[in-house]
């Protein structure tokens, strides 16, 4: 079986950047500090393999890291500074709901590489087949080389009811050329600590900046 291997899976940011629309941030991987499990699944009809799991990143110019998760199977996580921009229109409002929905009700139970990598695979279910949740067919597809643990844990995160808003979600759209790397998603809890309401704003004012030199 031809297996194409994309690369690590993902992270989360601090905080709703969707008020900075004109500001981008520059990401550098560190590492998985939960682990993550290699998994393996069938994406568009290609089998192809990931060590899935939270990722962790420092914001350049910051004192500050973050954890994010891939939301984009299709590309390679470059594992060096890499420019990032908000965009909260990256998907759909049926999407972003169960998204929402998941982190609320399942975020707190991603404690190891077991679950981080599960976790991983159930954002990857919601988004490639958010209509029809099931990892045994559709567009994303689990292997039954992904251990069992795994698709056990994952299916499980998949249990969802319509609890919502514990956490604001950004989305983190890959700037890099001449090819990206993967898009992400990031969230952080509802209220916001103080510390980051102010990297809020401080972003939301370059964004306002950049706007008005655009006009």
């Amino acid at each position: 079986m031809k297996m194409r291997v994309p690369g690590l899976a993902c992270l989360a940011l601090v905080g709703s950047l969707a008020a900075a629309p004109a500001a981008t941030i520059e990401l550098d991987y560190i590492g998985q500090q939960k682990g993550g499990v290699n998994t393996y699944f069938r994406f568009d009809g290609e089998w192809m393999g990931a060590q899935a799991g939270e990722f962790t990143f420092k914001v350049l110019g910051t004192e500050d890291q973050i954890a994010a998760w891939c939301v984009d199977i299709a590309h390679v996580l470059i594992q060096s500074a890499t420019p990032y921009a908000p965009d909260p229109g990256l998907f759909d409002a049926g999407v972003v709901a169960n998204l929402d929905r998941l982190f609320t009700q399942h975020y707190h139970a991603v404690v190891d590489a077991v679950s981080s990598a599960a976790f991983q695979v159930a954002i990857w279910e919601l988004i490639y087949d958010g209509g029809d949740v099931g990892l045994g067919a559709g567009r994303f597809l689990l292997s039954d080389q992904t251990p069992e643990k795994v698709r056990i844990a994952a299916q499980g995160f998949l249990d969802l009811d319509a609890r919502a808003g514990g956490y604001q979600l950004s989305f983190l759209r890959s700037e890099a050329s001449p090819v990206p790397s993967q898009n992400l998603v990031t969230v952080a809890p509802v209220p916001l600590p103080a510390s980051v309401m102010l990297l809020l704003a401080g972003l939301g004012l370059m964004g306002a900046v950049g706007a008005r030199r655009s006009a």
